[in-house]
């Protein structure tokens, strides 16, 4: 949704936040987005709708890239206003641990910054509130049950059959602006049909009864991602995460991955409002 605010954009920070406790205590972050395992060099772009989850009306859209040379893989998100333009940037950055790669992200709206760092069992998490807030760091430990923002779709894929089956399975959410991991129940859910896979994840706690849920619906065949329904990467300008509902094509967008339009999107200029 693209709220209207204001903002300027700068550095290092990624973010995406679904779940929020009570009286917005948290916010769990996190945007997801399937991508291929192609090996070789490639570019793919892709772009998600976020709509308002209860009036379906155009808040946002999320332009994704994925950029695969050899083995390593980068992927960018850049944010876009119902009228095209960009406020919002996002980059992920494998590491060695699939579901916890490192990130960063800028809101140049009202510049909120969040991100990972570090590409190791140790990571920096960071945070700044607005352009006028400190930033803001803690040292958090990363290890194989643990998630970070796009690598949930990941560690989704490592665990597909046995999600799949209908066990439920327990992951760790690395959000910067907390001091504690988030301990996440994912669990398969009823799907609209039978070429769907849906997923339900809520907070593996007494709190779940508190905290709204989300749902991720995946393609069963190919495993992409489809649709997402909760709390967004986006907030309203009162900084709550937004309720979007964000759709995403069965199949991205193949490019010439020897064409600077992956390095045009992560110099795009972010505008400091929507609206």
């Amino acid at each position: 949704m693209s709220r209207t605010g204001k903002a300027g954009g700068p550095s290092p920070g990624g973010h995406a936040r679904p779940f929020a406790m009570a009286g917005g205590t948290c916010v769990l972050a996190f945007l997801l987005f399937a991508s291929s395992h192609a090996e070789g060099n490639t570019l793919e772009r892709t772009t998600g709708r976020a709509t308002d989850l209860r009036t379906g009306r155009l808040l946002y859209e999320e332009q994704h890239w994925i950029r695969t040379v050899g083995k390593e893989r980068s992927r960018l998100v850049v944010y876009r206003c119902p009228d095209g333009r960009a406020f919002a940037r996002k980059r992920v950055i494998d590491t060695a641990l699939p579901g916890a790669p490192d990130f960063e992200f800028d809101d140049a709206r009202d510049g909120y910054r969040e991100g990972v760092a570090g590409g190791s069992g140790t990571r920096r998490a960071y945070w700044r509130a607005s352009r006028s807030a400190p930033v803001r760091e803690r040292t958090v430990a990363v290890d194989a049950d643990t998630v970070i923002d796009a690598g949930f779709d990941a560690w989704v894929r490592t665990r597909w059959n046995l999600l799949a089956s209908g066990s439920a399975a327990r992951v760790q959410f690395v959000v910067p602006s907390r001091d504690a991991r988030i301990p996440i129940r994912v669990q398969r859910v009823d799907a609209p049909s039978a070429d769907l896979v849906r997923f339900r994840l809520s907070l593996d706690s007494w709190l779940d009864f508190v905290a709204p849920s989300m749902q991720v619906t995946y393609d069963a065949t190919t495993r992409r991602l489809r649709t997402f329904e909760g709390l967004g990467t986006i907030r309203e300008s009162d900084g709550a995460p937004m309720k979007v509902r964000i759709d995403f094509p069965p199949a991205p967008q193949r490019l010439d991955a020897s064409a600077s339009a992956y390095e045009q999107a992560l110099q795009v200029p972010l505008t400091n409002q929507c609206g």
